[in-house]
């Protein structure tokens, strides 16, 4: 027997994503520079970054660090094992050109922008260690 959509239990949310990172300081200058990130939390392993007035983070993992070795798993930076982008919305058009110009300043890449299938503007840029990010607004 199958449970219905009803009946199924569901999560809370995503809680966060993980990326391995060639340089955890780099990265933390880039998400806070670029996009507004601050700093949430920091363990031994691994720094949270959240976005102001949302539940959003990101954790940030050096590669090669003691939880690569723990797991004897090999993980790269920028590696994106089968994950394409990450979504941000933006409240508008002129924030998203700011944040462009923000991602460029911090040592990020545009790869293209476009008006998405709304016709609102998206972006999609790179961090510094090649992780694509999608940058979309909300209002033209």
């Amino acid at each position: 027997m199958t449970n219905t959509t009803r009946d199924r239990v569901r999560t809370l949310g995503l809680n966060h994503v993980n990326l391995v990172v060639a340089d955890v300081d780099r990265s933390v200058r880039f998400y806070t520079g670029s996009l507004g990130m601050e700093i949430g939390g920091v363990t031994p392993e691994i720094t949270f970054l959240t976005t102001p007035g949302t539940g959003d983070q990101l954790a940030l993992q050096q590669a090669g660090g003691d939880l690569d070795r723990a797991t004897g798993k090999t993980r790269t930076a920028g590696d994106s094992g089968g994950v394409d982008h990450i979504g941000f919305d933006v409240a508008d058009a002129a924030t998203l050109q700011t944040l462009i110009d923000q991602i460029h300043d911090c040592g990020g890449t545009l790869l293209m922008q476009f008006p998405d299938e709304n016709g609102l503007p998206t972006a999609f840029v790179t961090d510094p260690d090649g992780y694509v990010l999608q940058l979309t607004a909300r209002r033209a």
